[in-house]
């Protein structure tokens, strides 16, 4: 994810802070030293920390769950409004799904449980009950906020884990497709609500339903494209018509094709050997760096991953996603026969996916 940093690694998993998440405690700082004093503005950064640290939990349950499925984790990044565990997919079987969805709240529980008797067995004096970020007891506070945590990711409205637990037993009785659309629904019904409550009591609950309503429209989109592509060679959706260029043609070469025909993307060919691929990125990129007269022997990519006719169209996207690469090359053997782009299969989910 953009604006983001690995601050470290967690069983294999790297941890990444958005840098908007410093932002927030900066935030958080000021506001409770200008309302209640600097100790206030202390206690509350402090606990920001504390609670994102209970998030970080809270995902790598997820993570570690999903990965004794099989399933690759990219990474978990740290966001103000909350954490993301980013998986290259979930779970093929629905219970699967369920078991992943469930390990977040569920540790959330056990984490205000840990909170609950830290409160309890090391602070027994304490008489008051005052819930603050700012003030209170820190004990008493993680306890409720893990509780709260874990509540709200349990209500049935997707894409929140709760929605996800919907999708899976959804999905134990109906297609997955059909199963996410009705999880979906019921999420975007729930984004409305709390955006307007929000907009009346409390602007950070809009906020966070925009980001709902918004998470789950994606998730709508990414599942029809899934089962769009499921069973489609690479061949029905890649380009055929791809016009070639060499090492030695230069930059501006290369911009005034683009300019003037629809291709963004181009082979490296040879004779009959493809030396590597040229992205619309890399173009983009060296034009910062080099002048229109350089070589695009210079600035190309001389290792590249391929793909072949016959491979499954959603293993090449899968493939492209997982190593952030916009297009393929596809070949047989040591012959070129095409390309495939994102853009491509999004066209072809468009278009021609409609057929199926």
């Amino acid at each position: 994810m953009r604006w983001s940093f690995q601050i470290g690694k967690v069983f294999g998993i790297p941890i990444r802070i958005h840098i908007t998440f410093f932002l927030l405690i900066i935030f958080i700082g000021f506001y409770g030293s200008r309302m209640q004093g600097a100790q206030s503005g202390l206690q509350g950064m402090l606990s920001i920390i504390l609670i994102f640290l209970c998030v970080i939990i809270h995902e790598i349950a997820h993570s570690l769950v999903a990965r004794s499925y099989g399933v690759k984790v990219k990474d978990i990044v740290l966001l103000p409004i909350g954490g993301v565990s980013e998986m290259e997919e979930l779970p093929q079987k629905p219970k699967q799904e369920i078991n992943v969805a469930l390990a977040g709240p569920l540790t959330s529980i056990f984490l205000a449980f840990i909170f609950y008797l830290a409160f309890v067995f090391l602070t027994p004096e304490v008489k008051t009950f005052k819930i603050s970020i700012f003030q209170g007891n820190l004990f008493l506070n993680l306890f409720i906020i893990n509780l709260l945590l874990a509540l709200f990711n349990l209500l049935p409205a997707f894409p929140m884990d709760g929605g996800r637990v919907l999708r899976g037993i959804l999905g134990l009785r109906m297609e997955l497709l059909k199963a996410t659309r009705i999880a979906v629904g019921i999420g975007e019904i729930f984004a409305i609500f709390l955006f307007f409550y929000g907009l009346f009591f409390n602007p950070w609950l809009a906020l966070i339903a925009i980001f709902i309503y918004l998470g789950a429209e994606g998730e709508k989109r990414a599942t029809e494209l899934k089962v769009a592509i499921a069973d489609v060679p690479v061949k029905a959706a890649m380009l055929t018509e791809v016009e070639s260029i060499t090492s030695e043609t230069t930059l501006g070469q290369v911009l005034e094709k683009m300019c003037h025909k629809l291709q963004q993307d181009f082979p490296i060919i040879e004779g009959n050997k493809v030396l590597g691929i040229l992205s619309h990125e890399k173009i983009f990129s060296a034009l910062h760096y080099h002048s229109k007269d350089t070589k695009i022997g210079e600035i190309m990519s001389w290792e590249f991953i391929s793909t072949s006719e016959d491979a499954p169209l959603s293993e090449a996207f899968k493939r492209m996603t997982s190593e952030k690469l916009s297009v393929l090359p596809v070949m047989q053997g040591e012959i070129f026969k095409g390309l495939i782009s994102l853009e491509q299969i999004g066209k072809y989910h468009m278009l021609c996916g409609l057929k199926r």
